[in-house]
């Protein structure tokens, strides 16, 4: 990479960097101490969120499956169970790791997606 290049991605990386730290809760203040947080602006209301946390208490199942405990332990993660039928081991949880979850898109791969992966790894 040229040098020309290499000012030009430098000079688009810090004035880029504020833009992307504009909402996150912490601001660069730079020296020793680096970055401080503040407060994030939420569209809900105190008693939304005090709801949420009730609800959370009754029931501390995290959205990957895992129960929060306290103490020690703190989290313990979900651990799944599997059975053998018909010679094969099957995954056998109440929990469906495949199902769409709120963390992202869900990881079953489309007909076309299973193809390009053939394609581009099997072959």
């Amino acid at each position: 990479m040229s040098i020309r290049k290499s000012a030009v991605v430098i000079a688009f990386a810090a004035l880029a960097s504020p833009i992307a730290f504009a909402n996150s809760g912490a601001t660069w203040v730079g020296g020793e101490v680096g970055f401080e947080t503040h407060p994030v602006q939420s569209s809900r209301t105190r008693a939304q969120v005090q709801a949420q946390l009730q609800e959370f208490r009754a029931n501390p199942i995290t959205v990957d499956g895992g129960r929060v405990v306290g103490g020690d332990a703190g989290y313990v993660p979900h651990q799944h169970e599997y059975v053998r039928r018909d010679g094969r081991r099957v995954h056998n949880d109440a929990f469906n790791a495949t199902a769409p979850s709120t963390m992202g898109a869900s990881p079953a791969l489309s007909e076309s997606e299973r193809r390009a992966m053939r394609e581009q790894y099997i072959n």
